[in-house]
């Protein structure tokens, strides 16, 4: 029988009567988070480097401190491409924000959003939306 306590903790009785823990599993890779916590700690750090440095640094910059802080490749893109529900992924985020800066580099207006991003990807990866064409195709002539 589960209660809401228990529901709230992972511990229901298993078959037996013997009481069984669920671990929440990570958001980002699935990987065991532990008893209360949605994201694993690899992930957690991929997160806060995010969060501290993505739009300050660019990318080069953000590799280095993945390496830095033990991470792998991996680990990394798991994190970056999750997609989580309809939001943006952090890696939509993360190239929206370096897009603006450096349009307002040039001196234009940066107004990119993750949203945007996520519309631009959704489409490329579908072979969809304007402006692209099949891998072997000549592009379309515009002029």
């Amino acid at each position: 029988m589960r209660t809401a306590a228990s529901s709230f903790f992972g511990v229901f009785k298993g078959f037996g009567g013997q009481a069984v823990i669920l671990e929440m599993r990570c958001v980002y890779c699935s990987e065991r988070a532990g008893l209360l916590r949605r994201v694993c700690t690899p992930c957690a750090k991929v997160v806060a480097i995010v969060d501290r440095a993505g739009g300050e640094v660019g990318l080069a910059g953000l590799v280095d401190i993945f390496v830095a802080e033990g991470l792998t490749r991996e680990q990394v893109d798991v994190v970056l491409d999750a997609q989580i529900g309809a939001e943006p992924t952090i890696r939509d985020r993360l190239t929206s924000s370096m897009t603006n800066v450096l349009m307002r580099n040039l001196g234009m207006p940066g107004r990119q959003s993750p949203e945007d991003v996520m519309k631009v990807r959704t489409a490329m990866r579908g072979g969809g939306g304007a402006g692209t064409w099949v891998g072997g195709e000549e592009p379309p002539d515009h002029h």
